[in-house]
């Protein structure tokens, strides 16, 4: 099949497909549930999908600044608050919400972002200059069934397209694919493939898979994602829909024991791309308030090689079997804390630690290890709704610290700054976004030249979530 012909059908199927839902008369009472928010999801970052929103459960508490999002069976309120974070709780900006109904309904959001990038060195690597353009556009059914005495029923599956792909390979691949059971607003249980829930704030300024949450490189080399300096640790070894770069699946079961506070629970279980095997699980927790929020996380992950692994007895000489021999275990904990003094200031600080432990050497019990730190904070003041209400205008700035150690004797250190003017549009979450970034890193190992980094960005994004 040729690659034209392929890719007509493709957007054949995509128009017959939409053009039904906006034509067709709907089986669901409400509209569509809203984005869960602005800032993309995976680093990489794209958007959690609006379906990934925990089920809301009644609450006479005040919003904070951040924009109201409901469960997704639930109508869509007007958007003239400020943009929420990705991956962050539904509940925690919750409204009342209208009865559950059972339906079809269709959810997604088109993300699209330009900019310009400059990396230089202390070292004889001339400075290199790119202008990057990529982006997602992202569509799946929501079937939502109501088994009565708000007990509910949701399947979903969507499909994930990327402005920016690599030559000669079709970039669409799948997004969240779940089923989800549970009880409106008091509890739910999740399988499939979706994100888990963001622990570590980072405001606006930080959408993941752009420029700035990259950061500086170590060397040129703009295709190679080996050459960056670490990223934040945000207790997100299982965080995106694949646990880091292991393609796995996952069951989460949610509790929300009072209206202003829920508890995530998450088991990772798949195979490596190696061959190996990876189990693990994850455990957060939030709290909201009128005048501030807690979200804190902790996680633990093997990986195991599939196949019996051997080493040579010093002594005899003789290959003996090794139980511990190529496995790996990553763990760490994190949290937020974040303040809403009045409805249009949001101030938040984020800290984690993540380690890395690796068995090398059983005879001897040689491990090697890393560990990860980072914290940092954001403030944001909605200057449109002081002065031009309801009109919203977000303007604020980020800023966070990464160290990153090994028993090798690598040592890195990696500071991102970034300032944003987010302008939400008033309908769907859609905004539109500016964002100015600068990092510095900064590498030592051993006896290798010291190399000092910096990195200058500016990004335009536009963004649409339905």
């Amino acid at each position: 099949m040729d690659g034209p012909s392929f890719l007509a059908r493709v957007l054949i199927a995509v128009c017959l497909l939409v053009g039904g839902t906006l034509f067709a008369p709907t089986v669901q009472a409400q509209g569509k549930g809203d984005a869960d928010a602005f800032e993309s999801d995976e680093a990489a970052p794209a958007v959690p999908s609006p379906v990934l929103a925990p089920p809301v459960r009644s609450s006479s508490s005040d919003d904070t600044a951040a924009v109201v999002k409901s469960s997704p069976v639930h109508s869509k309120p007007a958007r003239t608050g400020a943009p929420a974070e990705a991956g962050l709780p539904g509940w925690m900006s919750a409204l009342p919400p209208p009865p559950m109904s059972s339906g079809l309904d269709w959810h997604g959001n088109l993300e699209l972002d330009d900019g310009y990038v400059k990396y230089s060195w202390n070292t004889s690597d001339p400075p290199e200059k790119v202008y990057d353009s990529r982006g997602r556009f992202v569509l799946g059914p929501l079937l939502t069934h109501n088994l009565g005495n708000d007990y509910f029923l949701r399947v979903t599956g969507q499909v994930v397209a990327w402005v920016s792909e690599e030559l000669n390979y079709y970039q669409i691949n799948a997004e969240d694919v779940y089923v989800q059971v549970g009880q409106q607003g008091l509890w739910d249980f999740m399988a499939g493939r979706f994100l888990t829930w963001r622990v570590f704030r980072r405001g606006l300024g930080f959408d993941l898979y752009t420029l700035e949450d990259n950061g500086a490189r170590v060397k040129p080399n703009f295709s190679d994602t080996s050459e960056l300096f670490k990223p934040k640790y945000e207790v997100n070894t299982i965080f995106m829909r694949d646990s880091g770069t292991v393609p796995s699946a996952r069951a989460a079961f949610h509790l929300y024991p009072t209206p202003w506070s829920g508890i995530e629970l998450v088991g990772s279980y798949g195979r490596l791309q190696s061959g190996g095997n990876v189990l693990g699980g994850r455990l957060a927790a939030g709290i909201k308030q009128k005048y501030f929020n807690v979200l804190v996380g902790a996680e633990y992950e093997t990986w195991t090689p599939a196949q019996q692994q051997f080493q040579t007895d010093q002594s005899t000489g003789i290959s003996v079997p090794c139980d511990q021999c190529g496995k790996e275990k990553k763990y760490g904990a994190g949290g937020s804390l974040a303040f809403t003094p009045m409805q249009a200031i949001e101030i938040g600080v984020s800290a984690a630690d993540g380690k890395h432990d690796i068995a090398e050497d059983v005879t001897t019990y040689a491990h090697k290890y890393d560990e990860t730190r980072s914290y940092g904070g954001y403030a944001q003041l909605d200057v449109g709704s002081l002065v031009m209400a309801p009109i919203s205008l977000i303007v604020g700035g980020s800023w966070f610290h990464t160290e990153y150690s090994d028993e090798d004797g690598l040592y890195q250190r990696h500071d991102q700054y970034a300032g944003y003017v987010a302008y939400p549009l008033g309908f769907n979450n859609a905004v539109a976004k500016l964002v100015v970034s600068k990092a510095t890193g900064h590498q030592e190992h051993r006896q290798d030249p010291v190399v000092d980094a910096e990195m200058y960005s500016v990004r335009l994004r536009f963004a649409y979530y339905y």
